[in-house]
């Protein structure tokens, strides 16, 4: 039997968990942590293209290769990717800066102008890209007001060309450069 005294300690306990911290304090405590960031792209159900700049892109796993990222729900980016099944996420590097501001805005024609080719899956790949990955969709979960996606790694492309890669923190990139041992 729960004596009511242990059941408002339940109640107390609940509410605060049901809490939120201010979106503006949340959005400025995670522009504090540096994050990779890659570019998203599919081709929708009816053959347009789509692209997302993404910085919650991570490994999950290596056996079998899994990455997980999250896109908003309303993004065309999702759309294409939950009707197409497949993927590319393209990792920026310092020459690539403009390109992931580019494809981070909405409502404009992200591939005006830029140099791809078709993955064998229809996938636009960005040709200025070093390093890439050609993913197919595995699982696709509604969180909050995104959806958490899990792909399987099918290829990788690991160009020679050994661009500086970039972390975004406080809202804008930074070079990241390798520090020697003293």
């Amino acid at each position: 039997m729960i004596r009511a005294s242990t059941m408002q300690h339940f109640v107390a306990e609940e509410n605060r968990l049901e809490r939120s911290p201010d979106i503006e304090d949340l959005k400025g405590a995670f522009s504090r942590l540096p994050s990779g960031v890659v570019v998203i792209t599919s081709t929708s159900a009816c053959g347009e293209f789509a692209g997302a700049t993404v910085s919650s892109f991570t490994s999950l796993s290596f056996k079998p290769p899994l990455v997980v990222f999250g896109l908003a729900q309303s993004s065309a980016t999702l759309s294409a990717i939950l009707s197409h099944g497949h993927f590319a996420a393209h990792v920026v590097a310092e020459p690539h800066q403009d390109l992931a501001m580019r494809f981070a805005s909405s409502g404009t024609d992200k591939f005006n102008g830029v140099d791809f080719k078709l993955s064998p899956f229809g996938v636009p790949l960005l040709t200025q890209f070093d390093t890439y990955f050609q993913c197919t969709l595995e699982r696709a979960q509604p969180t909050g007001d995104h959806q958490l996606l899990v792909g399987r790694v099918l290829d990788v492309s690991l160009a020679g060309r050994n661009a500086t890669p970039v972390a975004w923190l406080q809202r804008s990139f930074h070079v990241c450069e390798r520090v020697t041992a003293l």
